[in-house]
């Protein structure tokens, strides 16, 4: 009886052992890995010391400044292309260039420190309470960080932006990403695009920032307590530009729409920029160019949340409530009036011009396009933004 247990007992051994059970519930490896992450806890990894940036909330038009401390990583290596996987106490850190995929729940800051890297998210939830939770950041030259979306993921950080870059960040990819952040949405210290993929940006001061912001692709929606999308610099030499040529584009904000400190243009794509109970918010601000490629809509006039937005054959169902808009739609014809319609009625006419409304040049540019209100009335007093 004895030598059955003792047996049995082997057996079972062999059976867990060759399991090879990973108790860490965060997948970061490089594109193609057959293995996911092994934890600390495992055997397999050998332990080594690696030199991590740390970061804190910084200046907002560079990346945030980093101070550099060393913590001990689990390392593993990926058969295919011998690429290193770090598992930090401070979350995940790339230092090599290559193509990741993270899945599943982080809950520290990911840091990539190479030079160009692909980071796909796949089904990803990524949380970080200290600092931006995906942070771009390259002390050798300019880096290029490309956030690739696959399934639904969501990006949080409390105390920073949802994605940063130091310089160069695109945005590209079918899935989805949810996005709420204490600073910006997403975050570029020199140029942002947003290529492809559905970006929601559920809660954040701005919406999206950087020097160059591009939006040529994807489904893009961004709720922000400030402004919707900020171009802006530091760098005199450097005029700040917000350019669509793709995509669809919703903003619902507090302050301005798009708010660029240097140009503003459309040459393709669909814009919808609500702008609600405001102090001296425009739907469109620049500080130089006065004219756009395309024709847009100006209407300043109540739209309720929930209420079905509509011109001709396009429509929106409101996600928030607004005072005043800027709809560029394909097919407007310049000079021409139409009407917006809220649930089947209207509730303004307005003209389609390619001269821009808003701020310019520290001035204040004159009223809605053209927009008459039905009804009359000023804005009625309340709250915007239930989130």
């Amino acid at each position: 009886m004895k030598r059955v247990l003792c047996l049995c007992c082997a057996v079972l051994f062999l059976l867990f052992a060759g399991t090879g059970c990973s108790l860490f519930d965060t997948s970061l490896t490089p594109a193609g890995a057959s293995e996911a992450l092994q934890s600390e806890t495992d055997t397999a990894p050998s332990t080594e010391t690696v030199q991590e940036t740390v970061t804190s909330a910084g200046d907002e038009n560079t990346a945030e400044a980093a101070q550099t401390s060393t913590t001990t990583a689990a390392t593993t290596t990926d058969d295919d292309d011998n690429s290193p996987i770090f598992s930090t106490a401070n979350g995940q850190t790339i230092d090599k260039d290559g193509t990741y995929t993270v899945s599943g729940k982080v809950s520290k800051q990911i840091l990539v420190t190479a030079k160009k890297v692909t980071l796909i998210l796949d089904n990803a939830d990524v949380h970080s309470s200290d600092g931006s939770a995906i942070l771009g950041y390259y002390e050798g030259g300019k880096q290029t960080l490309t956030v690739q979306l696959k399934g639904t993921s969501t990006v949080t950080s409390d105390s920073a932006h949802g994605i940063q870059g130091k310089d160069n960040l695109v945005i590209t990819g079918s899935g989805t990403v949810n996005i709420t952040a204490a600073k910006d949405g997403l975050h570029g210290g020199n140029k942002l695009e947003i290529a492809g993929g559905n970006v929601n940006v559920l809660g954040s001061y701005e919406g999206a920032e950087a020097p160059e912001v591009v939006i040529s692709g994807g489904k893009t929606v961004i709720r922000a307590s400030d402004d919707g999308i900020n171009a802006a610099s530091d760098d005199r030499t450097i005029t700040p530009s917000i350019l669509q040529t793709g995509g669809t584009l919703t903003i619902y904000c507090t302050s301005d729409g798009v708010d660029s400190n240097g140009t503003f243009d459309v040459t393709g794509g669909t814009a919808a920029i609500f702008v609600g109970q405001t102090r001296d918010g425009d739907a469109t601000d620049r500080e130089q160019g006065s004219t756009i490629s395309v024709p847009v809509l100006y209407g300043f006039v109540n739209i309720a949340k929930g209420a079905k937005l509509s011109v001709g054959d396009w429509s929106l169902t409101m996600g928030e409530e607004a005072t005043r808009f800027c709809l560029i739609l394909p097919g407007l014809t310049e000079g021409k009036s139409y009407d917006i319609l809220a649930d089947g009625q209207t509730i303004v006419t307005t003209e389609a011009t390619t001269t821009l409304q808003g701020m310019m040049m520290g001035g204040r540019g004159g009223g809605p396009g053209g927009g008459r209100r039905e009804g009359g009335g000023p804005p009625s007093p309340g709250g915007f933004f239930g989130w």
